[in-house]
Order: structure tokens, then C-alpha cells, then sequence
């Protein structure tokens, strides 16, 4: 009605209604474009941004309505025809945005950060061109006349409506083509809005003046080509917002399903290497084991990168090849197809034999896939590790053996594994060096010690002090492999310690018992071995000296957490005042004929409780001697921070 009465009006109302709706597109992409999956939506959204801010001008550039009394007719020909150029062009790229959906699904795993950043290049690239377009119309005044007054529409600006609705064409082809990336009904809105626009640009293009009713037809269509473009970003966003800012995840979940068969073993590979244990799937091996068909090829093989889906007969070569081939090898499908090039030639001669042998256990194996692991040579020389699983085809004819598989590209486990392998080495160098320190420190105090001491009995227990800590670097390596480099398993320590204590000494005495009371606890490196040291020296005097020979005894050995010491201690005896502001409690006491009165840690004449005291200052801990029932040490023990109880 408007439209019949007030060309002008009409003609505004529209374009303001079209630009609100570009500008409600563009905000709500904009606003999702940390998680929006679909790029062809994001750059759409972006570009109407530009197409409404075009479309505005070019509503407000009509010489009565005031705002640029000096352009006539020319100046709004222009800005229509630079935003539909506009437009139809990102309708043109959009498409190429959105890579197939192998590619999509697995090799790359985009951030939020990185769609964000994203964005931000569309919106600097798409406002360059905005200002290139501005600077030619409005200050340079370049761009190409498209009307001229008393002639009407230029030959540019006809030959462009036409120029713009082939590339929608095309672009229309493009989004065909990328269909399966779209939610059916979004497809068909954004098929119809393409349409809509290309009608509408070939309207335009036969127009002769403003108040024709091919304007008015033209105007309608381009309103309702918004529209469209608006039902399927805005409207369907709101609405199923899992269809389709979400679309990816819910595409991609089967394919990444298939590829966790392949990436769990890999992944348990390295975690037993770190001493991490899993349980094994039953489900993969099911699906190892399956019967594996073409179908099942197309299924896994798009999804996966890495992966190589084949089948080969013995005497014709390969029959069927799909996936990853070239990224893998260097060389197409058709390389292996034609039987140009033979899978068996790839591979480096010194795994040849594997090739063989897989095929005799195929053989002798019909029901069970094989897994061999070996190297190849791709095109350009670089040598690349593969993980293939190989089945003998159950439906085999009479005068062919064929067989199945899939091979997967494991490189990237196998560097993986190097690297592990020289932190392996790294590691244990680390922990000579530093056992190599604490036992260094350890002799130079028992040295310092010995200077003391003139009786040559007392050098010969120095030495002996001397050669059991050299011989104590040999368990606390065989404890430490596979461990946390910094902590050790103490009670582990204490039970190995202490047996082959038990085995040297106890000859002719097999009477003597070892009680082991322990809490499990991690030490620091440096707290464990003066402590075993310490238990070292107190466990030998008492295998030595506290039980005359043919009598029997017990040695007892207790390590627990301060407040449980005097539930648990085993020997009767007064509360220790080391429980007193220690996180432990160490108890080494036996019931022997006990140490004599005189001795205790500040008598010189006493070499072993000499080397106790000074250990027990190292690590900052609290020693107590008592003597009732036998002899009993008691040690206090701080848990540096971070140590794992």
C-alpha cells in the first residue's frame, strides 16, 4: 500500500528493514564466534555486517531524502551495486571455507582463541574492502557510473547484475556441493536465498526508472532473501542451537569414536613406558578382530587421519587402497591401483621379513587380524613408522588369496616413545648423581669421624660402616626405576634393606626374628637414604651384638604417623618426646641384652651411634635411645612439602 502511494517511502522503509536484519545477522554471529563450528555461517554473518552498512547509505543517498543533495541518481546506483557485488562475492567464498569433512573432523582441533582470531581477520579484511569501496565513491570518485540522468542504467551496472548473479550461480553450485556440512532445512533456506537474490539482481538489471513495478518486484525479493538467510542463522540458532552452532560435535562424534581404537593402544604404549597402569577394552580387541569390509573401509578411513584402509591380492597386488594414502606415502591411490608402485617396495629392507611372516601368520590365522609394526620410505625419503593390521579375507575364491587391513600411521607415537626413552636416561643419570652426592656427604662424616679414633677394632667398624653405605646405591636404584624421580617408596625400602640384612647376619643364629610394622610412605631422595643408612647401622649392631650366639630374639621395626606411634609401637615403653612436632615416628628396637650404660650419641667411643647422630641432624630430625626390655631407637621425621604419604 505504502509502495502504491509513496515510492520513496516504500523504497526506505525496506532498505531499513533489510539493514536491520543484516545488522541482527551479524550481531548474533559475532556474539558466537568463539564456539560457531561453521565458518561458511561466520563469514556470512560478518560480511552483512558491511552489505547492510552499503545497504544503508545507499537508502539514505536518494537525492530527496537530503542527506547528499549533490549525488542524484548515480550515487545510490553505485552503493547498490558495490553491496551486491559484495554480497554474491561471500556467498562465493563462504563455501570454500568449509573443508571436507575428513579433514575437519581430526586434523585439527581449533581453540576458542583461535576462532576469535578468525573473526577478527574476516572483519579487518571485509572493513579494507568497505574503505577501498568508500574512498573510490565518495572522495576519489572512480568508481564506474551506474546511471546516468536522461539516459538511465550504464552498461556497467546492467553488465554487473548479470556478472553478480552468475557468481551466485556458482555459489549456489558450491553450497551444493558442500551440503552435508548443513542441517537439511538450513540448506534449503540458504539454497532458497541465493535464489531469491538472483532474481532479484535480474529484475534490477531490465528496470527503467524508480516507479516502475519491477523496482518495487526486485525489492520484495531481496527483502525476503534477507529474511531467509535470517530464519537460518538467527532464528534457527535460537531455536536449535545444537543443530547448528553445535552441528561439528554431534558429526564428529562416531569418527572420533572410531579413531579411539586406534589411539588407545598407542596411548597405552606410552603410559606403560611411565609405569602407568590401564586396563586393556574388550571392545578393542573385538573390533581388531572383526571381519572388516569395504563399508566399514568408506566408514573409518574418511574420518581418520593417519589411516589407510587396503586390500591386496598376492598375485595382482593391491586391489583397493582408500584414506590417507598420499599424506602417508608420498604416492596417490591410483600410484598403488595402476601397481606402479608396491606397498612391499616401501618398505625399508631391513623390515622386509616382517611383510612375510605377517602374511604366513594371516595364512595359518584366518579368524585374527595381525599387527606388525615397521618402517617405510615415502616419496621424498623421509622414513616414517606404520602400525598395520592385517586379516586374511574370509571370502576368498578358489585361485587367489586376498587379504585386509588397515595401516596406521604411527610416527608421532614412536618419537614420542624416543623422547620418553632419553628422559628415561636422563633420569637415571639424575639419580646416581644425586645418591653419588648423599653417600659422598655420608663418607666424608664418617671420615671426619675416624680421625678420632686410634684403635685399630674401631677403624675396622669405620670401614665396614664405610663399604655397607657404598653397597646401599644398588637398592635405592633398582627402587627408584619406574618411580617418581624425587620420592621414593620407603616401606619398600625398609622390607629390602632389612632381608638382606637378615640373610647376612643371621648365620648360625636362625632364631632371631624381624617384625615389620609399616605405614606406606614416600620420602624425598635425601631424606631416605640417611634414613636407611640410619636403620642400616641400628638393625647390623643388633644382629651383631644384642643376642648371644644360639640365642633367640626379635628385632622390631615400626614406621607410622606420629599420633598412631603409641597404639602400635609392639614393644611396651613410655611415650618418646620426638613424637613431639614430627609427621613420623621411626621405631628400630630389639629385645637383646641391650647396649651398655655408658654408651649413648655423645660418647666418642661409639662410631655407629656417632654416625645415627650425625645422619639424624642432616635431615633435620629427633633421636631417642631408650633402654627397658632390650634397646629401643626412636626417630622423629618431618615430610618435606610436596612429598607424596
Amino acid at each position: 500500500m505504502v509502495s502504491l502511494s509513496n515510492n520513496l517511502l516504500f523504497h526506505t522503509l525496506i532498505e531499513l528493514f533489510s539493514v536491520i536484519i543484516a545488522y541482527i545477522i551479524f550481531l548474533v554471529v559475532w556474539e558466537s564466534k568463539t564456539f560457531l563450528e561453521n565458518r561458511y555461517l561466520l563469514l556470512i554473518g560478518i560480511s552483512y555486517f558491511f552489505i547492510g552498512t552499503l545497504d544503508l547509505l545507499h537508502a539514505l543517498s536518494y537525492e530527496r531524502m537530503g542527506f547528499f543533495s549533490w549525488s542524484g541518481m548515480n550515487l545510490p546506483a553505485q552503493l547498490w551495486i558495490a553491496s551486491r557485488y559484495l554480497e554474491s562475492v561471500s556467498f562465493l567464498i563462504a563455501p570454500l571455507l568449509l573443508s571436507n569433512s575428513r579433514l575437519l573432523n581430526l586434523k585439527t582441533d581449533i581453540s576458542p582463541v583461535e576462532k576469535a582470531r578468525f573473526a577478527w581477520e574476516l572483519f579487518i579484511v571485509y572493513s579494507g574492502i568497505t574503505f577501498v569501496l568508500f574512498l573510490s565513491i565518495f572522495v576519489l570518485r572512480n568508481f564506474p557510473d551506474s546511471y546516468i540522468e536522461g539516459r538511465g542504467l550504464t552498461d556497467f551496472l546492467i553488465i554487473s547484475e548479470y556478472v553478480i548473479s552468475l557468481i551466485l550461480v556458482c555459489s549456489l553450485v558450491l553450497l551444493y556441493l558442500k551440503r552435508d556440512r548443513f542441517e537439511n532445512h538450513v540448506f534449503r533456506l540458504l539454497t532458497a536465498s541465493i535464489v531469491l537474490t538472483i532474481i532479484s539482481e535480474i529484475i534490477f538489471a531490465r528496470f527503467t526508472y524508480v516507479d516502475d513495478f519491477s523496482f518495487v518486484t526486485g525489492h520484495y525479493f531481496k527483502l525476503l532473501s534477507f529474511y531467509f538467510v535470517y530464519r537460518a542463522v538467527v532464528s534457527t540458532g535460537f531455536s536449535e542451537p545444537c543443530s547448528i552452532l553445535f552441528r561439528e560435535l554431534k558429526q564428529n562424534e562416531e569418527a572420533l569414536r572410531r579413531k579411539t581404537f586406534f589411539l588407545q593402544d598407542d596411548q597405552g604404549r606410552i603410559y606403560r613406558m611411565l609405569g602407568v597402569q590401564t586396563e586393556e577394552s574388550e571392545d578393542a580387541f573385538s573390533t581388531c578382530n572383526a571381519r572388516i569390509n569395504e563399508k566399514t573401509y568408506s566408514s573409518l578411513v574418511k574420518d581418520i587421519e593417519g589411516l589407510i584402509g587396503f586390500r591386496f591380492d598376492d598375485s595382482k597386488g593391491t586391489v583397493f587402497i582408500d584414506g590417507d594414502v598420499e599424506e602417508i606415502t608420498g604416492y596417490s591411490t591410483e600410484d598403488f591401483l595402476s601397481h606402479r608402485v608396491k606397498w612391499a617396495d616401501l618398505v625399508l629392507p631391513e623390515d622386509q621379513y616382517l611383510i612375510f611372516e605377517r602374511i604366513n601368520r594371516s595364512v595359518s590365522n584366518p579368524d585374527h587380524s595381525i599387527e606388525t609394526e615397521y618402517r617405510i620410505k615415502r616419496k621424498n625419503g623421509e622414513i616414517r613408522w606404520i602400525r598395520e593390521f592385517l586379516q586374511k579375507f574370509p571370502e576368498e575364491s578358489k585361485n587367489s588369496r586376498q587379504f585386509q587391513g588397515f595401516i596406521h600411521d604411527i610416527t608421532g607415537r614412536k618419537k614420542a616413545e624416543a623422547a620418553l626413552q632419553k628422559i628415561e636416561e636422563v633420569r637415571i643419570k639424575e639419580i646416581h648423581h644425586r645418591i653419588k652426592n648423599n653417600l659422598q656427604v655420608i663418607s666424608s662424616l664418617l671420615s671426619l669421624e675416624a680421625e678420632k679414633f686410634s684403635d685399630r677394632k674401631m677403624l675396622e667398624s669405620f670401614r665396614e660402616s664405610q663399604n655397607r653405605v657404598a653397597s646401599m646405591a644398588l637398592i635405592h636404584e633398582e627402587l627408584y626405576k619406574g618411580s617418581d624421580m624425587d620420592t621414593l617408596d620407603f616401606s619398600a625400602y625398609l622390607r629390602k634393606l632389612t632381608a638382606d640384612l637378615l640373610a647376612s647376619y643371621r648365620v648360625g643364629n636362625d632364631k632371631i626374628t624381624l617384625r615389620l610394622d609399616l605405614e606406606q610412605a614416600h620420602f624425598d631422595m635425601d631424606t631416605s637414604i640417611p634414613l636407611g643408612i640410619i636403620v642400616n647401622e641400628l638393625v647390623s649392631n643388633s644382629l651383631k651384638h644384642a643376642f648371644p650366639e644360639g640365642k633367640g630374639g626379635e628385632i622390631y621395626i615400626g614406621l607410622h604417623r606420629t599420633e598412631k606411634i603409641a597404639l602400635k609401637a609392639g614393644i611396651s615403653g613410655e611415650s618418646v618426646d620426638c613424637e613431639s612436632g614430627f609427621d613420623y615416628t621411626l621405631t628400630v628396637a630389639d629385645n637383646g641384652k641391650g647396649v651398655p650404660e655408658e654408651t649413648d650419641f655423645e660418647n666418642a667411643d661409639s662410631l655407629g651411634l656417632q654416625l645415627v647422630n650425625l645422619l639424624v641432624e642432616q635431615i633435620d630430625g629427633c633421636v631417642k635411645l631408650e633402654r627397658r626390655q632390650g634397646t629401643r631407637f626412636i626417630l622423629g621425621i618431618n615430610v618435606k612439602n610436596g612429598v607424596k604419604t
